[in-house]
């Protein structure tokens, strides 16, 4: 199996997930909305195992246990950054990890650095730079406020999300399947997620007026949508992380900044110009010389 396939469906699920989580906890209790969705994707993640397998040892365990806990701590800023900064320009700000994440792919000898990879590599840095750069100069209105405290939330993002795909080869390694990894997480996420909703008594409140005012159809429906976008992100994400090298699956990650702005035009949330337009090509023809090479 070529996994820079999975790697491409993991970004488009994530996209679509991406974009209808942000919708999402911005007209429903921020916990609530988690809790939900992390259930529905931990009982098809278990359905995935059932018809394949799960597979795990204990030396793989602490890996698993690490990896469920930096991941979920990396979740819930982003999260948390969505109700300060608009998701297309989180996703902009997380493009941040692929510097990080080419220099210990480089040092861990999982990348051999040519001049054509180098060259791809740089092209689609300066696309996404073009890209922010529009973003942050055109002037059009936000729909959400601006605030430092949300940049703040995005770099944490960051930070503890790159350590995701190199946990995942530790656990492989030590005998643990994707299943098995991905489901570490949820047995963590799902009752963290839990006991935070329990404790959000005034969330709680306002979930029920939600659902006196006739929006429990909605909410379920948002919360079954983002559940199962998520479960596809998880598995083809971690089959790509074990068999191929970290760079080339955040490289091709990355086109998720041109999904999600996509989205926004379609919602009519953004408008084309040309420099984005200039951008979205380049970092198109980037990433399919990356998946080439």
């Amino acid at each position: 199996m070529n996994y820079r396939y999975t790697a491409v469906i993991a970004t488009v699920s994530n996209s679509f997930c991406d974009a209808v989580l942000d919708y999402a906890v911005s007209r429903y209790d921020y916990y609530r909305v988690l809790l939900w969705t992390s259930f529905t994707a931990f009982v098809l993640q278990l359905c995935w195992g059932v018809v394949t397998h799960i597979s795990f040892s204990v030396v793989s365990l602490p890996f698993v246990f690490i990896h469920a806990v930096l991941v979920l701590a990396g979740y819930i800023c982003f999260v948390r950054s969505l109700a300060f900064i608009p998701v297309a320009l989180v996703g902009l700000i997380e493009s941040s990890s692929l510097f990080l994440t080419f220099m210990i792919d480089a040092a861990l000898g999982y990348i051999q650095v040519t001049f054509y990879f180098a060259a791809m590599f740089l092209l689609f840095v300066f696309s996404v730079f073009l890209f922010a750069g529009d973003c942050l100069t055109d002037g059009r209105q936000c729909f959400k406020q601006l605030k430092p405290v949300g940049f703040f939330w995005v770099l944490a993002s960051v930070l503890f999300y790159v350590s995701a795909p190199y946990l995942v080869k530790l656990s492989d390694g030590a005998g643990a399947n994707e299943t098995a990894i991905n489901l570490g997480y949820y047995l963590v996420a799902v009752p963290y997620f839990g006991r935070q909703f329990l404790k959000a008594r005034s969330g709680r409140d306002a979930a029920m007026r939600e659902m006196a005012r006739g929006l429990r159809q909605n909410f379920y429906s948002l919360c079954l949508l983002i559940g199962i976008l998520e479960a596809v992100y998880y598995v083809f994400e971690t089959f790509s992380f074990i068999n191929d090298a970290p760079t080339v699956v955040v490289v091709i990650e990355q086109m998720r900044i041109f999904l999600l702005f996509i989205l926004s035009v379609l919602f009519k949330t953004d408008s084309f110009s040309l420099r984005k337009t200039i951008a979205l090509c380049l970092g198109v023809v980037s990433v399919i010389g990356v998946y080439l090479n």
